[in-house]
């Protein structure tokens, strides 16, 4: 439209803005652009159903590292979280908890997606690393033998210990101690504990990067946060080959007795709450509850078609 049209325009239908200056249209026009639309209202909906779905999966996880019973979602937390909402922040509640689904079975649901991300990520590290596996019979209250397998693995300048899976046996395994006599018989080198120590008895092929280590002022200040952080280190493997791939192998090859007493403890727990074994070994309870890996929330959304609870 021509200028001294709009003038025109502007003078008939709008006189009492024929005076407004330049910034009072630009607000105006800020105002217009941002007001709220059909697309914007479903889009906000759409939003608040992803973080009412990430809410569901945050709080099973939660829940299954607690051990509590799948109910306690909708019987306890879900009323807290009304409570708070209404009490402390004065918001009405009813929008934003019927955006969270937390029923018993959704939340079994959820627990076992994050138990099978968590298995397959840990299943295809385990393809790229060295590790050790540790094997824990436990008898259950039935006298049912329940096997328990870990690995002992490092990652990220970490040593992990996670269950790689629980399975029921048809008999007891006698003599188990046997399994561990490869163990039991090995010779930690001195110089693993004490790298900065005596190098005259080591294997000639390691005396040469012993040798630059032990000289090394920076890595004698790293040592005192212990053997196991100092061989942890990322120059390590880089800086010292040979001797990396020999300590490697006595870091991951002496499992902790913790993580096998918490399995036993989380079992128990967990049989307690009157699930049977069967379920034990089948859902992500048990995973859940011993795992220090983050299981990928946003892959398991992406997954999803989010349906907000009526």
């Amino acid at each position: 439209m021509k200028p001294s049209k709009l003038q025109d325009h502007l003078r008939r239908c709008h006189p009492d803005k024929t005076e407004k200056d330049l910034t009072y249209f630009q607000t105006l026009k800020d105002k217009f652009q941002k007001r709220p639309t059909l697309d914007r209202m479903f889009a906000s909906t759409s939003q608040s159903n992803d973080y009412g779905l990430r809410a569901s999966y945050n709080i099973s996880l939660l829940i299954a590292k607690s051990g509590k019973p799948h109910t306690i979602g909708e019987k306890l937390i879900l009323p807290a979280v009304e409570e708070v909402l209404k009490t402390v922040l004065h918001k009405p509640a009813s929008d934003i908890i019927k955006r969270i689904p937390l029923r018993n079975n959704t939340v079994e649901r959820r627990i076992d997606e994050m138990s099978s991300d968590i298995e397959s990520f840990l299943c295809n590290y385990l393809q790229t690393t060295h590790f050790s596996i540790q094997l824990d019979e436990s008898t259950l209250p039935d006298n049912a033998a329940l096997l328990l397998a870990y690995v002992r693995f490092i990652m990220n300048q970490e040593i992990y210990e996670e269950l790689l899976f629980a399975r029921t046996l048809i008999t007891d395994i006698k003599d188990f101690e046997s399994r561990f006599e490869d163990i039991l018989t090995m010779v930690i080198p001195p110089w693993i504990i004490h790298p900065f120590g005596d190098i005259e008895e080591t294997n000639v092929i390691i005396q040469e990067e012993l040798t630059e280590l032990s000289t090394n002022e920076e890595l004698k200040v790293q040592f005192k946060n212990g053997y196991q952080q100092f061989w942890l280190q990322n120059n390590i493997p880089v800086t010292y080959p040979i001797l990396w791939n020999i300590a490697r192998k006595f870091l991951i090859s002496f499992p902790s007795s913790y993580l096998v007493e918490r399995g036993f403890s989380a079992v128990t727990n967990l049989l307690t709450k009157k699930r049977n074994r069967l379920g034990i070994i089948s859902r992500g309870d048990l995973r859940l509850t011993l795992t220090k890996l983050t299981p990928n929330v946003d892959n398991l959304l992406l997954k999803h078609q989010v349906h907000p609870s009526h």
